[in-house]
């Protein structure tokens, strides 16, 4: 775990590192570069077009500017003087100033203060520098526009100009501060556009480095999770005194709500970087309900409560729904309504408001008789990271992530969480769903609890964690199912050369010497009748799953698992293959 944690230490100090850089590629030293050998050559052009209608003067005045601002750069570049910025800017409008004094305002040279104007934003990085540095900038350059307009308005110019010089003069100043100024505004809008977008990659890389982190960290989390819920339910099939049952449920509890816990986590992480979402697939809507409230019932009724589960039985229909997050869903407004309810009951309902040729809506309801929620923490409640303050306990309790995910995957499902509360009198949350309708019929399915559901199945365990193998072969052969483990993919490959007689492999993704993503290929190729079914720590949403089953894996199940969770998946892998079902 500690190299986890190193590693997403680098990650983030390197992403600090390419945020910091994100100022450098504002590239305001090299633009004042660039702003300075424009000048130069705008200023070559000038002397030479003004020594050819005559005007020697000006000519040799904007030499002289010239010849300034290339001691200005040479100078930067050695690091003699540390803001070229300023320098030009003040250089610029001295020769102006002067320009008027020399031609007045007949020339038009005041048109060049827009350009200058108009270069600020690019060559001043207004975002980092300080208002008063800015400021004074912006100060110079009007201060100098208005010296310079008095000064051609008030003052007899020093040289003289015939008519025809001056309307030649004239049209070139306002062709090039014309041609200027649009340079300098599309140039501006070119370099903010790029900042922006690096700012957008960098922010996503960053997120994305958080993301590998926490998936990293789930995983970790998850893997010796899967030993303690494993070794506590073998330890519950086993004869033990009452006593030792009750230390067991405790613990159970314990880590079940910490394994909900990092879901939650991982699934938050997931909706700040937008990468949640919905994947329907076929299901029977009444047997997915009626095997909701399984995992509470234990805790309610160590609790002295009520659990009731009231389902329409015209619900009994074939759709399509995202199986995992409606769980998810019914999982967190379920242990809300547990935490906070002490006496009465809790009750689950779905009712059918309407039903069309291809579609079917339902109104869900999860309905406590726990402390309430007062009217001015109903509109928190549904915030991130908002926690509920239970004055009996005097603490705060929860994640506040719940509700958060909870508002989220019913917002990708188009619906609404609502509440109705009255504080001391218990909560209902409830919300409609739509969900379009399956063409095929599918009786619910009594649940089968005896011990030998695998006897005369031979599965062969590929798993490197010798924990997690401990737990999956005791659980298997608990259902009298006959196990060989072996520690990686190359040796499930060995074992197969010498043995093909398995009916179904469970397999480890996350292995040293040959993953399960490599394996897999290698096993489909050789051994395609036989069922691979994928056995991770990771946090399988449906895009990985839709990922494993591409692979060649007929199935997944994610650890933690509970004993009937990795029954039904086996046995539904031998019923989908025909040549097994004898067995």
């Amino acid at each position: 775990m500690s190299n986890v944690t190193d590693k997403y230490h680098k990650l983030i100090k390197d992403d600090s590192k390419h945020l910091d850089s994100l100022f450098d590629m504002k590239e305001v030293p090299k633009r004042s570069y660039q702003l300075g050998i424009s000048a130069l050559f705008t200023g070559i052009g000038l002397s030479i077009y003004d020594s050819f209608i005559g005007l020697y003067v000006s000519s040799f005045l904007v030499a002289c500017f010239c010849f300034a601002i290339l001691m200005f750069l040479l100078l930067k570049y050695n690091g003699i003087i540390k803001n070229l910025t300023i320098s030009i800017i003040s250089l610029t409008c001295s020769l102006l100033i002067i320009a008027a004094a020399l031609e007045g305002l007949q020339s038009e040279q005041f048109l060049f203060f827009f350009p200058i104007l108009v270069s600020v934003p690019i060559i001043v990085d207004l975002k980092q520098t300080k208002y008063r540095e800015s400021f004074i900038y912006i100060s110079i350059i009007i201060l100098s526009f208005g010296i310079c307009i008095l000064i051609g308005r008030y003052v007899t110019p020093l040289q003289d100009f015939t008519q025809s010089q001056i309307n030649r003069l004239a049209f070139v100043n306002r062709i090039i501060a014309i041609f200027s100024t649009i340079v300098f505004a599309v140039a501006y809008i070119f370099f903010e556009k790029k900042y922006i977008n690096e700012l957008m990659t960098q922010s996503k890389r960053v997120i994305d480095t958080r993301t590998q982190f926490l998936a990293t960290m789930g995983h970790e989390l998850r893997t010796p999770l899967n030993g303690i819920i494993g070794a506590i339910n073998l330890l519950k099939q086993e004869h033990t005194n009452a006593q030792h049952d009750e230390y067991l449920q405790v613990l159970k509890y314990c880590s079940d709500h910490m394994l909900q816990q990092i879901n939650n986590i991982l699934d938050f992480n997931k909706i700040e970087a937008d990468k949640l979402e919905i994947h329907p697939v076929e299901l029977n809507l009444k047997q997915l309900l009626l095997n909701i409230d399984t995992p509470f019932i234990a805790l309610v009724k160590e609790k002295g409560l009520g659990l009731e589960l009231e389902v329409d039985p015209r619900l009994d229909e074939m759709v399509f729904a995202d199986d995992l997050r409606l769980v998810q869903i019914f999982n967190n407004l379920l242990s809300n309504a547990l935490k906070f309810t002490d006496r009465g009951y809790i009750k689950l309902k779905a009712t059918r408001k309407a039903k069309s040729k291809n579609s079917i809506e339902i109104s869900f309801s999860i309905e406590d008789t726990g402390i309430g929620v007062s009217d001015q923490d109903q509109v928190k409640i549904f915030d991130s990271f908002w926690q509920v303050y239970d004055p009996n306990t005097k603490q705060l309790n929860g994640t506040g992530l719940g509700l958060t995910i909870c508002v989220r995957l019913l917002k990708l499902m188009n619906s609404k969480l609502t509440l109705v509360s009255q504080k001391g009198k218990g909560s209902t949350f409830s919300f409609d769903l739509t969900f379009k309708l399956a063409n095929a019929k599918q009786k619910v399915a009594e649940p089968k609890t005896t011990d030998d559901q695998l006897s005369g199945i031979r599965v062969l365990l590929v798993e490197d964690n010798q924990i997690n193998m401990m737990v999956a072969r005791k659980c298997l052969m608990g259902f009298k199912a006959s196990v060989t483990g072996v520690y990686n993919g190359q040796e499930a490959i060995d074992e197969l050369k010498n043995d093909q007689a398995y009916h179904v492999i469970l397999m480890d993704l996350e292995m040293p010497v040959m993953n399960g993503y490599t394996a897999i290929f290698k096993v489909k190729k050789s051994y395609p009748e036989i069922p691979v079914i994928a056995f991770t720590a990771s946090l399988v949403d449906q895009e990985m799953l839709s990922n494993l089953l591409e692979s060649g894996f007929a199935d997944c199940i994610s650890k933690p698992f509970q004993p009937l969770q990795l029954l039904s998946i086996i046995q539904k892998q031998l019923l989908n293959y025909p040549f097994l079902a004898h067995h």
